[in-house]
Order: C-alpha cells, then structure tokens, then sequence
C-alpha cells in the first residue's frame, strides 16, 4: 500500500526503524516489566482508568503484550526493549481505516487528549485539523478549566484541563503536563455526559485513552511497549483500535507516521 504522500508501508516500516519508532526500541524490557507489576498491584499511573487488572495474571499480561507489539518481555534481553515494526505497521493501517471513514462521512463528534504532550500533540492536532475540514465536530469539554477535585498527583484546584490545537492536554499552574492517569478523561467524559453532548470517538494515550475504553467509548489509542493497561485491554477484546509505537520522541520523528496515516485514510475516504 502507497500513501498519498507517495511512502510505501515497505518504506515506513525501514523508517520506523530508522528512528526508533519501533524495531529495537529505547523502552527495556525491565522497565516495561516493573510496569506491569505496577500495572497488576492496581497503581493508578499504570492501570490507566481500566479494570482489567482486577482479574489480569502476570502471563494475561506478558502474552498480551506479546500479541500487540511482536515480543517477549521475559525471553528477550531485559537490558533491551522491541516493537515489531509490521505490528506497528498494522496499528497505522488500523487509524487510517477508521479515520478514512469519519473524513469521508463527516458528522462525528470527536474528543482527541494525550498524557504525552512533548511526543503526540502535534499528532493529534494534524489529526484535529483534518477532521474540522471534513465536518467533524472535535469537542472542547472544560476547556481552560481547573479542577475542583483532587487528583492522585494534585491538590483540588492545582491542575486543570486545557485544549492546544484541539487536543485535550492537563495542565499545572499553566504549563503543561506529562500524565498518565485517566482523572482528566472521566472528568472530560462525565461533562459530556451532564451536558448531553454525544462523543462519537476518542483520540488519545494512557489513561486518557484508558478511561474512554471504560466507558465503552471507541477509541484509537497509542501505546508504547511499557503501557501496559492498553494491550490487556485489546486482548480482552475490550479495544480493538491499538498502535503500538515508541510515544515520546520528538514530534519531528513522529511526523512522517502522522503523514502516512492522514494519506492513508484521506485515499480512503475519496473511494
């Protein structure tokens, strides 16, 4: 498959290794294992806003990382970390399709967020701005907002919900933050809900995309090797949209998947 950017998948893939976005990753095996542990013992920071490790066993969560992103944390060395770069691949072709068909159908009300501000949201602001050109709705809920409630990190009234480029990002004394807990996403959600505005799809990582999945809300997530929570998720049967990818590199290195993905799905919506 070409995208209209003229990039092979055979093309993208060499670049994703090229720039470890996948193939031998930065991510170590030992780290990606003390996560999961976290991840199993209930700490919010890991289990990202899910449930799923109530019932998770260690080898649950060892295979599902296995089946999303192509390695073994225990078999390979610990001092090194892998994401198969076709299953990366995979989880491109997997955005693309369904943004192929909200660029096509427009009409859907979208809530894009992300924990990983230095490394995704120029992502999903490029996602934001061709969903707006094609009709979509791309939500702004508690926007500029503090939040009245505490927070496992943050006093009540210390962080706070902002929206940069379209994308839902928590903030602190007005900058803004790295997080991966789900409190944002379900304080995003429960104003949704209170003002009966629909959310047809949610765009995002770690816990914001985690508490989405709980509410049963369709959602593209992106998760590196380490994420736990979201792999679990998908071999349940619970997430079906996953991208396995190195999350926080540069927004430059990510560029060329931003472009793929957008060529992929904008070839898509015009059949």
């Amino acid at each position: 498959m070409t995208g209209r950017n003229g990039m092979t998948e055979r093309a993208l893939r060499d670049l994703l290794v090229e720039r470890r976005l996948a193939g031998p990753v930065r991510t170590t095996r030992r780290q990606s294992l003390a996560y999961l542990r976290r991840t199993l013992s209930g700490d919010p920071a890991y289990t990202f806003g899910m449930s799923d490790w109530r019932t998770a066993t260690f080898d649950n969560a060892v295979a599902a990382v296995r089946a999303t992103t192509g390695d073994d944390l225990v078999e390979g060395n610990p001092d090194e970390g892998y994401i198969s770069p076709d299953h990366a691949v995979n989880g491109i072709r997997a955005h693309a399709s369904v943004l192929g068909k909200l660029l096509r159908h427009g009409g859907a009300a979208v809530l894009l967020a992300t924990g990983h501000p230095t490394g995704l949201l120029e992502h999903y602001g490029e996602l934001a701005q061709a969903l707006r050109k094609t009709g979509n709705q791309v939500l702004r809920p508690l926007d500029d907002h503090p939040l009245d409630v505490a927070t496992p990190s943050h006093a009540a009234g210390e962080s706070g919900i902002r929206f940069i480029a379209g994308v839902a990002c928590a903030f602190v004394n007005e900058a803004i933050i790295h997080t991966h807990l789900s409190d944002y996403m379900e304080l995003l959600l429960a104003r949704t809900r209170s003002t009966g505005q629909r959310v047809d799809v949610v765009v995002a990582d770690h816990g914001m995309a985690g508490a989405a999945i709980e509410a049963g809300i369709p959602t593209l997530s992106i998760a590196d090797v380490n994420d736990i929570a979201l792999p679990l998720a998908h071999a349940r049967g619970r997430h079906d949209h996953l991208l396995c990818i190195e999350d926080n590199l540069a927004p430059a290195q990510f560029a060329p998947v931003t472009e793929f993905m957008l060529a992929t799905a904008t070839r898509q919506r015009n059949f």
